[in-house]
């Protein structure tokens, strides 16, 4: 029993300072969030005439989730046709598309802002959307990579021998069985997707389209910061990031069970 506690000890004492190190900014950012004006702060955000909070946050919801949802779906069909399909060249294909991760988003903004512009897309929800694809969908083909490994060919070549079509293996076979991994390429695509900045901020023009990475700015455009404004400043932190920390909680089931799935292969 000694043994036990003596090797259990160290990990949670390893676990809670990680944990302590996450959860300090978000709990100093609350409690001066309610410095000199208390719920004031966020009275004032909410009422901001520049900028409409529920506004921001629906641009970014919408923008979120559809590009997770087509991340999923476009992740989904890939990874069962490169590694469950006899497909010509999967394998350079597949390797093309991973050597994109090395690609910074950075690197690329001159030729992305000129594909954008040249597409009409500019100043335009879908001008974020298709980048933010473009960019996630190599993780998270990787990731489901991963987990199809998992599952036996033996099982797919049983269905076939029972006349079902590729596409009717994907749908009513696969998808059952990635159901923790796919729900986990979901909440990671729409997370990264609500964080992104530099995407929208090279697209984006108009205030009515703004996400809440862009929104943020308008109060922190003045050199100099009264107490009030920093206040302020944390409060619009908060009410920003409080959609996507809703997010994690309700989603954590769903990122441990993806995050195991496909950790051991048989």
């Amino acid at each position: 029993m000694k043994r036990k506690y003596k090797s259990i000890v160290p990990t949670y004492a390893v676990l809670i300072l990680f944990a302590l190190i996450w959860i300090l900014p978000l709990v100093v950012a609350f409690i001066k969030s309610f410095t000199i004006n208390g719920f004031g702060n966020y009275a004032y955000v909410l009422s901001y005439e520049k900028i409409n909070y529920f506004k921001v946050v629906f641009n970014s919801v919408f923008i979120a989730a559809i590009s997770a949802a087509a991340v999923t779906v476009i992740t989904a069909l890939g990874a069962f046709a490169f590694f469950k399909m006899k497909v010509a060249g999967s394998k350079i294909i597949y390797g093309a598309i991973l050597a994109c991760l090395a690609v910074p988003v950075a690197a690329v903004t001159t030729p992305l802002f000129v594909t954008i512009k040249n597409l009409g897309l500019l100043d335009s929800k879908f001008g974020v959307i298709i980048p933010l694809i473009a960019f996630n969908a190599p993780m998270m083909l990787l990731m489901l990579k991963n987990y199809f490994d998992t599952i036996p060919n033996e099982l797919l070549e049983s269905t076939r021998i029972d006349g079902a079509s590729s596409f009717r293996i994907w749908y009513e076979f696969m998808l059952p069985l990635s159901v923790p991994m796919i729900a986990n390429v979901l909440v990671l695509t729409f997370i990264y997707s609500w964080n992104d900045y530099l995407i929208p901020l090279l697209v984006i023009r108009s205030e009515e389209n703004y996400p809440v990475t862009l929104a943020a700015q308008y109060f922190m455009s003045s050199t100099y910061q009264s107490p009030v404004d920093v206040a302020r400043i944390y409060a619009v932190m908060m009410l920003l990031t409080f959609p996507s920390i809703l997010v994690y909680l309700f989603s954590q089931k769903y990122l441990v069970a993806g995050a195991v799935a496909g950790a051991v292969k048989g």
